[in-house]
């Protein structure tokens, strides 16, 4: 999974920045400041609907691993609805209030013709609001299933026509109007990104067909609630970037070329964080269908993982874009100079902190830990961010900038452990600390857990290891008979595709789950174990699902049967 993870945070980075490197090409500093101090504002403004994007995709993977399809398609439809409504209003606010939202973001302290070209720009973004949210609430779903590589894929499409269509403009618009010809390749992008993957959708046979939805009050709650985090993180990080403008520009009064080096600087930094945030993407829906599955097991061999793979590769990455710093530099619009080489070095060396304070961030916010999930977001991001860079530029000068620009991870990391450690205080082990896992995960009795693998695995001998644990929940001992018989025929069927099949007994006094799990390509629940399970009564039932290269299926008896 992490190849195309990796790839679709380096790409959906580059969407955010492309726009600036074609600016510089073209229309070099001024085309640079006039982006710089435009794009915070619509990004902050979609930073609402990202809430409700990201919110329902955490829903879908909670679903899915409680192998629950009708709840999938409940957050999906009534998600869709949602970010529809909200990306067309918020569509027509930018749209009305550009200069507003320039001057705001620093544009009172550039030149007339550089802040009317900005306001310019972020008119013809507007729909870029609409488009690219529904664009991503279809990567969401390509995400929640596993399917990386074609999420990845959606970017580079929006990459590339961007490019296309944005050069295309440039080319042929009159001086006063190239950078709205940035501004309808922005949206060009976003509409090719989601055309795409409504297609994408249909030939992997994702079974989630359209359906209008207003969720109920409760559940809209909990769509915004879920993506709080995330959105927090997204807003913050745009009003940030408009401070960091107003603070740059009064800390180098005259200096034209300062903003322009230091947007350059930081594009290049992302260029990198997009990659080394890979590890993490593909992680989380792994965090959040675990969490629903109360895999404690599962959830650490995913951590140390990602974790693991992350590190390594974030150190890599980093010197491969810093090898890269003169082509990165001219591709970004500006010869490579002292400031911008000792700034992306020290932006750089802070890369395998950038990529674990990610990891917590996403991991908290799989397992509902919203309130961590977003001081790990906002904390180094934004507020050490700003503060930092007004302690350092008087005293480290355009140093104090690099410094601020990915230090602030460091930091915050020193910080935040701490106070992780000292709440989870009680969970015993280091790494059960950091994890902090709700009490009854370690507390629910889990009755029995194994793998059958192998061609030599007997199976029967295997499934007696339930028979046991069942005899304490339910009443009949023929139903025991009959749970394990269906039991075995799942499993035998499911080999037929998988190498290798998981299976985990929960229960307390009320009710036992049963959870099967394979790994590989997509099954289907055969129908006549199905109706049989589902004919004992109202006391069972019986759901699948399949999510990130894994089959689930969760059995639910009543302690009556």
């Amino acid at each position: 999974m992490y190849p195309g993870a990796v790839l679709y945070g380096l790409f959906f980075n580059i969407s955010l920045m492309i726009d600036s490197i074609i600016a510089g090409q073209v229309l070099g500093a001024d085309g640079i400041t006039a982006v710089a101090v435009g794009v915070p504002g619509y990004g902050a403004i979609a930073a609402v609907i990202y809430s409700l994007i990201h919110g329902s995709g955490l829903r879908m993977i909670w679903a899915k691993g409680h192998a629950d399809n009708e709840g999938c398609r409940r957050a999906y439809n009534g998600g869709a609805t949602l970010v529809g409504i909200a990306g067309f209003i918020f569509a027509l606010l930018i749209y009305a209030f550009a200069y507003d939202i320039v001057l705001i973001c620093g544009g009172d302290m550039v030149e007339p013709a550089v802040r009317q070209g900005a306001a310019v720009y972020l008119r013809f973004c507007s729909p870029i609001v609409f488009l690219t949210a529904l664009g991503i609430l279809l990567q969401e779903v390509l995400n929640v299933y596993g399917f990386q590589r074609e999420r990845a894929a959606l970017g580079i499409v929006n990459v590339a026509v961007n490019l296309i269509v944005s050069i295309s403009c440039v080319s042929f618009f009159p001086a006063d109007m190239k950078l709205a010809g940035l501004g309808l390749g922005t949206s060009a992008g976003g509409l090719a990104e989601f055309l795409l993957g409504l297609i994408l959708l249909r030939i992997l046979k994702v079974p989630l067909g359209y359906r209008p939805l207003i969720l109920r009050p409760s559940e809209i709650i909990d769509t915004l609630r879920s993506g709080f985090p995330a959105t927090v993180d997204f807003f913050s990080e745009n009003v940030i970037m408009g401070i960091q403008n107003n603070l740059i520009l009064s800390g180098f009064p005259g200096d034209r070329m300062i903003l322009p080096t230091a947007e350059v600087v930081c594009n290049i930094s992302y260029f990198a964080s997009g990659a080394i945030k890979g590890a993490a993407i593909a992680a989380e829906p792994l965090f959040g269908v675990f969490y629903s599955e109360r895999d404690v097991n599962s959830i650490k061999k995913v951590w140390k993982q990602g974790w693991t793979i992350g590190f390594f590769a974030s150190i890599v990455w980093a010197a491969l874009f810093y090898l890269a710093l003169p082509v990165l530099s001219s591709l970004c619009g500006m010869e490579l100079s002292y400031d911008i080489s000792r700034g992306v070095l020290l932006c750089l060396i802070f890369a395998p902190v950038m990529h674990t304070v990610y990891m917590f961030t996403l991991y908290y916010e799989g397992i509902k830990r919203f309130a961590l999930s977003i001081v790990f977001a906002v904390i180094p991001d934004s507020c050490l961010y700003i503060l930092m860079m007004a302690l350092l530029i008087p005293i480290l000068g355009k140093d104090g900038i690099w410094l601020s620009i990915t230090g602030n991870q460091l930091i915050g990391l020193i910080l935040l452990i701490p106070l992780v450690l000292l709440l989870g205080a009680g969970s015993g082990r280091k790494m059960d600390r950091l994890l902090l896992l709700p009490k009854e995960f370690y507390t629910e009795p889990l009755l029995n857990e194994f793998d059958i693998s192998g061609a030599d695995t007997d199976e029967k001998t295997e499934f007696e290891k339930l028979k046991a644990p069942l005899k304490g929940i339910l009443s009949y001992t023929d139903r025991i008979d009959s749970v394990l018989g269906c039991a075995e025929d799942l499993v035998s069927d499911m080999r037929q595709s998988s190498d290798s099949v998981h299976i985990k007994l929960m229960g307390n006094k009320e009710r036992a789950e049963l959870f099967v799990r394979s790994y590989g390509n997509r099954w289907e629940l055969p129908l006549n174990i199905s109706e049989k399970i589902k004919s004992w009564g109202k006391g069972v039932s019986i759901t699948s699902s399949y999510v990130y290269k894994m089959n689930i299926v969760c059995v639910t008896l009543d302690a009556g049967l």
